[in-house]
């Protein structure tokens, strides 16, 4: 059977064309000593261990692999040691371009992404990720809602990324969501929920942690 390619850039043309701002994370580098009975909230708490009744939050970030029922499947991202989320982003993108690991191969997890290069980070504002697509690599029509999902989802497995717009040439562009209907505005996590392996899958930590910007 032949299957019929088509360019990201003239499948989106096909479909319909969204953009941009900056970002920054200060950083304080002055030590202070607090004493503990000080910090409110129990933010000292170990936050691994789960209170009864609450959800267990996953650790993140994370990459989404398609499995054999073109479902949506979480991993740990491998490790790596960013400065801000914006870093942790552009590790999530490079990684999703170099396909899935070895081992997750063998698992039977593929991906529906071209190969890395695609997908661009311009900026981080208001926990929005806006990318532009920056590559005419093919890929197959049957696969975009797939390649989308498997961005928007990893991508917002950060915490401090609750959104994402994709561009083309500077122009807005609009991608399928997972009813079909193409999207208006900024896609989310839930906006793919129905897609994944483990649709109960329970949410990411909202607080950006230490370890979120060298996981692994």
């Amino acid at each position: 059977m032949r299957f019929v390619r088509t360019s990201w850039a003239a499948l989106i043309a096909g479909l319909s064309l969204v953009v941009t701002a900056s970002c920054g994370v200060p950083v304080d580098d002055e030590v202070r000593t607090v004493d503990p009975a000080e910090v409110p909230y129990h933010l000292l708490d170990d936050t691994a261990a789960v209170r009864p009744g609450a959800a267990r939050e996953v650790a993140g970030p994370r990459l989404y692999w398609v499995d054999g029922q073109d479902r949506l499947a979480s991993r740990p991202a491998a490790r790596f040691c960013a400065k801000a989320v914006a870093g942790v982003a552009e590790n999530i993108l490079d990684q999703l371009g170099d396909g899935p690991s070895d081992v997750d191969l063998s698992a039977g997890l593929g991906t529906a992404l071209p190969p890395d290069g695609w997908l661009e980070l311009v900026s981080i504002t208001d926990r929005t990720a806006h990318l532009r697509v920056t590559s005419d690599d093919t890929i197959a029509t049957n696969r975009v809602l797939l390649a989308t999902a498997q961005t928007v989802l990893s991508l917002t497995s950060i915490p401090g990324v609750d959104r994402v717009k994709m561009a083309y040439d500077a122009e807005p562009l609009q991608v399928p969501r997972s009813s079909g209907e193409l999207a208006e505005g900024p896609l989310r996590h839930d906006d793919y929920r129905s897609l994944l392996a483990d649709p109960d899958e329970e949410p990411k930590d909202e607080r950006l942690r230490r370890r979120d910007l060298c996981p692994g």
